[in-house]
């Protein structure tokens, strides 16, 4: 299937959360210009009962979908479990929505573990939504992306890029690193107006270093730093329109990520990150984000 002709997938069990993910996705498919597609998995033999009531999920999906967006809507009712009906629709769409917990196998088995499941899976870029929407991004709502260095978080921050190219969005670049616990933050601005004569954004680096006594710590800074500023020319290069603040902060990936998203109307992250075990599953790092967050989570790879 071509680009031109991709589309936005979300799950549907009818719980809050996958009513409000249904809001969101018709949301991004407007914008898009794409077709949204309503899946609502039965998991069983068609033609059961159960199998009647996830079809109807479905249709109600379907219907809700076009309360919130003039778009092209279709509802389907596979036999196959949730995951695997995500996952197998991720082959042939540019998005898939789900909500982070649903009312659990009956209704389509939409868990977070079932989230967790499909974000490692997928073929394409899995957005889990919460409860509560924000609005999309946009010059008043930031996107917030998570680096390490990794080859993954490099894909997510140019997807991050993208996004924030394509909506108008500033975006906030967060590394954490361990060090000291008295290190404050390190904030480094980019502002669109700084601009060169080939309209390439100029970045101004305001790092301001902690009283570090030379020990491992402020080596970890450093690098933490460093992968910050290659994260942003990255994007420069690619995008040099969108605006870009720097975060690099002491502690945990996770909380720094969250943290920085108060303001934020979603979050970027890899499937992955550096860990040895997070080759086999979702890296734990994402997984603590998509579990913690105020706010969407686009997960890529």
């Amino acid at each position: 299937m071509s680009d031109e002709g991709k589309q936005v997938v979300v799950g549907y069990d009818g719980s809050g959360e996958s009513k409000a993910a249904i809001h969101w996705a018709a949301a991004v498919a407007q914008r898009r210009g794409r077709p949204l597609l309503v899946a609502s998995a039965a998991g069983i033999d068609p033609g059961s009962q159960q199998a009647n009531a996830a079809k109807q999920l479905a249709q109600e999906g379907a219907a809700l979908a076009k309360k919130h967006a003039d778009i092209e809507v279709r509802a389907e009712s596979p036999g196959a479990g949730a995951v695997a009906t995500l996952v197998g629709l991720s082959k042939e769409s540019e998005l898939i929505v789900m909500g982070n917990r649903g009312r659990g196998r009956l209704r389509g088995a939409l868990l977070g573990s079932a989230a967790f499941s499909v974000a490692i899976h997928a073929e394409c870029p899995v957005a889990i939504t919460r409860d509560t929407i924000r609005p999309l991004p946009s010059a008043d709502y930031p996107i917030v992306v998570g680096s390490d260095g990794s080859p993954a978080s490099s894909a997510a921050v140019e997807e991050a890029g993208r996004l924030a190219s394509q909506t108008g969005a500033d975006l906030k670049i967060v590394v954490a690193y361990d060090a000291p616990s008295n290190a404050p933050w390190l904030i480094a601005h980019y502002p669109d107006e700084v601009k060169d004569d080939s309209e390439k954004n100029v970045w101004t680096r305001q790092v301001f270093d902690p009283d570090l006594d030379g020990t491992s710590g402020e080596q970890r800074q450093r690098e933490a730093a460093g992968i910050a500023h290659d994260a942003a020319d990255r994007v420069a290069e690619l995008y040099p329109e969108v605006s870009i603040d720097l975060v690099v902060i002491s502690g945990r990936p996770e909380r720094a990520i969250v943290d920085a998203a108060e303001e934020a109307s979603l979050i970027v992250v890899g499937a992955r990150g550096r860990g040895d075990f997070a080759s086999l599953l979702l890296g734990s790092v994402s997984r603590d984000v998509i579990q913690h967050a105020d706010c969407t989570v686009y997960v890529v790879r």
